[in-house]
């Protein structure tokens, strides 16, 4: 994975590019001078050859003519050894007949300046080696001759110098073309890493607004996003407006269902039971023949039983719009009641309700709506387990802490900071929650109604298996809207 994001960085790539454009032109230079040395050697050293002939030529007339031979000779030593790409000796005649000749010796060795190329360049450009004898005669008399041969490292030592100038130009042009490209891009890449970090605040739903871009083809990109931002976070905020105006609106119309269904039907079914009993009554006490009797007896029984199951009917409908329970018995009891209810109705789950005594822990006052929350989430959590979980045992606790609310996975606060909390806990060891959850109505319910209490809502799988839901709402005045 780091070898195929180094491979795919723009970075790289803008950096790496022009590297190897640079490399592949330092080699090209190289290999032209290269193959250009041997062409060059050859033409400086037959020019320098022809030149020497030149002069050898001119030097050997005046010094025949010379009436002071050995100081032209030395004249000529001194001229010759100046000349580049020759190397002129003089080799003087054997004093008797049959003896070996002697060995040229160079006119002035240290005026040569030794070659700055290192060996291994010099053979390999070295040609082969021409030599040219000139004799030497001073009044009709031979004296010895003097021996021409090319001398190549001159120009090799030239080759080579330019060489390394030319590379190690052209290594610094690119060392500091590389660090401006560095630089180029560290300052070019640096609003697309502003903009990596700002499309990752907005997915965690935070929708701040992006620097200034000084990059003009990179600015309309930032006046985008920063447009995109608003609109999200305007968005956001109508989403929290409507939710909040729907949720109240939903309770208020609970509220009212449940005041009609007590305040009509409830009397409605009175009636009807009242009117049966005295059919009943009056039946029994009748000069109606017995058949008639059982008949009136029979309809009476059946009206009483419709009553019956219709008044249970509305009280199941209450309880589920709005819980009477919560104000006869408060909300430790309405749960321990839900818990007895779902387990009645749920046998084949094993459901137990941790609430820590009031003797060992004071409760706070709990009002209206933080109860409500509270019950819904416990409800909507045991019908997913039901529906959902495929679990065996599920565990409901419910607890007060003296300090705020804190987010999942942030340490809890400190007492003093705010208010006491109330702390919920369902956990089950069914099969948790899929890798692609998806929170449907009743999960985003929870969630928003916690969120508009000011309190935090965790869902996710437990640390051994199963699904867990923990929320966490402050017992002070709910916090307000956006």
């Amino acid at each position: 994975m780091p070898h195929e994001t180094m491979k795919n960085s723009m970075r790289m790539r803008l950096i790496l590019i022009p590297s190897g454009i640079l490399l592949l032109g330092i080699i090209a230079a190289i290999v032209v001078t290269l193959s250009n040395a041997r062409a060059r050697i050859a033409s400086e050293i037959d020019s320098g050859l022809n030149l020497g002939d030149h002069l050898i030529g001119y030097a050997l007339d005046d010094l025949a003519a010379s009436k002071n031979p050995d100081a032209a000779l030395r004249r000529l030593r001194d001229g010759l050894s100046h000349v580049r790409h020759i190397e002129v000796a003089y080799r003087a005649q054997a004093p008797e007949t049959g003896q070996e000749p002697a060995k040229p010796s160079p006119f002035d060795p240290s005026a040569k300046a030794r070659s700055s190329a290192p060996d291994w360049f010099l053979h390999l450009f070295e040609p082969a080696r021409i030599e040219k004898s000139f004799p030497v005669s001073i009044g009709g008399e031979r004296r010895g001759e003097l021996v021409m041969s090319s001398e190549p490292a001159d120009e090799a030592a030239e080759i080579w110098e330019s060489l390394v100038f030319l590379t190690a130009l052209m290594t610094a042009i690119s060392i500091a073309i590389v660090a401006l490209l560095l630089l180029t891009a560290r300052h070019t890449l640096k609003p697309i890493h502003q903009l990596v970090d700002g499309l990752d605040r907005l997915g965690r739903g935070q929708f701040d607004a992006l620097g200034e871009i000084r990059i003009s083809e990179l600015r309309q990109i930032g006046e985008q996003f920063n447009r995109l931002a608003r609109t999200l976070a305007r968005a956001e905020e109508e989403n929290h407006l409507l939710i909040d105006r729907l949720l109240s609106i939903q309770d208020a119309e609970r509220k009212e269902l449940a005041r009609e269904l007590h305040d009509e039907f409830g009397a409605s079914l009175f009636g009807i039971r009242a009117a049966a009993s005295c059919i009943v009554e009056a039946a029994a006490t009748g000069t109606t023949d017995a058949a008639t009797k059982t008949e009136i007896v029979s309809r009476a029984q059946a009206i009483s039983a419709l009553a019956d199951a219709i008044q249970k009917q509305n009280y199941r409908i209450l309880d589920r719009i709005r819980p009477v329970i919560l104000h006869q018995m408060g909300l430790p009891d309405a749960l321990r009641h839900l818990v007895s209810s779902w387990r009645a109705q749920h046998r084949e789950f094993d459901c137990d309700i941790e609430i820590p005594p009031e003797s060992l822990k004071p409760r706070p006052a709990l009002d209206e709506e933080v109860s409500l929350t509270s019950y819904r989430i416990v409800q909507e959590c045991l019908t997913n387990v039901a529906r959902h979980s495929k679990a065996k045992v599920v565990r409901v606790a419910m607890d007060f802490c003296a300090g705020p609310p804190s987010r999942p996975g942030e340490a809890a606060a400190d007492a003093t900071e705010a208010g006491p909390s109330l702390r919920l806990s369902i956990e089950d060891d069914g099969v948790g929650l899929p890798l692609e959850f998806k929170f449907g109505f009743g999960i985003l319910g929870m969630s928003e109604r916690v969120r508009k209490l000011g309190g935090h809502l965790k869902i996710g799988n437990g640390a051994r298996a199963g699904a867990i839901v923990e929320a966490s709402i402050p017992l002070g005045a709910p916090a307000p809207s956006a």
